[in-house]
């Protein structure tokens, strides 16, 4: 096996961030291999500080450097001065960076920024960006990891993806991600359509399956989840039911879903446990939503209970859009896609090779959920390969020996 000539970098901004990356780093650092981990947010470097998995790998480093993507305040932009240009060059120099990974977000080429432009950026600017300048400049190279994976097989046309495809000849402007030296995606079907649908010129895609879904890693994460604590069964409940509540920009009938929410609620052979998306604000409910949940059988769960933690506990996963439904697939718990609550135009996996149930109506799903029985749908034979990458401890070896061939080149 080829060693690693330097240590490794990893910035990860938040939980989905963590999520995704930690398996990578996890195999990386099995060898020894120095990786210094820096967290943008104050919950995630708790968490990512005190993780199992940091007692099996001593070469691992976490440290926090507190921001936010995002319009900077006055205090961000003074903030922003303690990892000027300079700064985050010596950090990489002492750090004997031979590699540094990001999420998956803007990158730095094809810049024509002015002289001042330059000059002001070189003091002050966003953290992940500032970053990205200062291995250029130490001829580092960058990689963009994935901060997720998608069900979809197309791009979701919503509102704000309209909007910046109009303003750009009708591709998403993404060609600033050329500067990665690899931009990697869990599956052909997402690096497919997210190529055909912007800018970038696709010489640096990779795919290189799942690191955070597969079936090596699910096992690990679900052995260390927390056990939470849930009301027990009503008298007369067949099972507990988890539903998330989906992202509503992804083309989402949210009338529908509540509706389907309050019906689920009211079944007394349901236990209905509801919790929010990774990213909340793309899942916010109003006031008058949450009276809704206020009723029957709903067990309302708060943002820091993990998603491990309830799906362990619960007999089946109702979820629309969200890849934490391939949790339950390799956990073999039945997955439930109401199919008419997202917009017929989208395109998954699921239509394709199976893997969920998927209830075309309100009447259809409550039956399906309070039936006598309930087994995990069938999936094709291929469904492993196309949608995680295969076996999981080969998933994670290729995230391996792909970024030591990147920081060795």
């Amino acid at each position: 096996m080829t060693v690693a000539r330097g240590a490794y970098v990893f910035a990860l901004a938040g939980k989905a961030d963590a999520d995704n990356i930690i398996p990578v780093i996890w195999e990386v650092s099995r060898d020894g291999t120095p990786c210094h981990v820096v967290v943008a947010d104050a919950d995630v470097y708790k968490s990512t500080r005190d993780a199992w998995w940091r007692r099996e790998r001593p070469s691992v480093v976490v440290s926090a450097c507190f921001t936010h993507d995002g319009p900077p305040s006055i205090v961000e932009r003074v903030q922003r001065l303690q990892w000027n240009r300079y700064a985050l060059k010596r950090f990489l120099k002492r750090t004997n960076a031979g590699l540094v990974c990001v999420q998956w977000r803007e990158g730095i080429a094809h810049d024509h920024a002015g002289l001042v432009r330059r000059m002001t950026r070189w003091w002050s600017t966003g953290y992940f960006t500032q970053l990205q300048f200062a291995a250029r400049e130490l001829s580092i190279p960058v990689v963009a990891l994935p901060h997720g994976h998608s069900t979809k097989t197309t791009i979701i046309r919503s509102k704000h993806v309209r909007s910046k495809s109009e303003a750009n000849s009708g591709k998403l402007p993404f060609a600033d991600r050329d500067s990665f030296a690899a931009y990697v995606f869990c599956s052909d079907y997402h690096r497919d359509a997210v190529a055909a649908n912007s800018d970038m010129d696709g010489s640096n895609l990779r795919v290189w399956g799942s690191p955070r879904f597969n079936d090596a890693w699910v096992p690990k994460l679900y052995a260390q989840a927390a056990d939470v604590s849930l009301p027990p069964l009503p008298a007369g409940a067949v099972r507990r039911v988890l539903f998330f509540v989906p992202k509503w920009q992804n083309l989402i009938d949210r009338e529908a879903t509540m509706r389907l929410i309050a019906a689920l609620g009211d079944n007394p052979r349901i236990q209905l446990v509801v919790r929010g998306h990774l990213r909340a604000e793309a899942a916010a409910l109003t006031a008058d939503e949450r009276s809704v949940l206020e009723r029957g059988n709903v067990v309302m769960i708060a943002d820091d209970v993990s998603s491990p933690s309830l799906i362990k506990a619960c007999d089946a996963v109702v979820d629309v859009d969200s890849s934490i439904a391939f949790d339950a697939v390799l956990l073999s718990k039945p997955y439930v896609r109401p199919r008419y609550l997202q917009d017929a135009s989208v395109e998954t996996v699921w239509d394709r090779l199976g893997g969920a149930h998927q209830p075309q109506s309100l009447e259809e799903t409550v039956t399906l959920l309070s039936g006598d029985s309930l087994a995990p749908a069938a999936r094709d034979a291929s469904f492993d390969l196309v949608v995680f990458g295969g076996n999981g401890n080969d998933v994670l070896a290729r995230y391996r020996d792909e970024l030591r061939a990147i920081a060795n080149s």
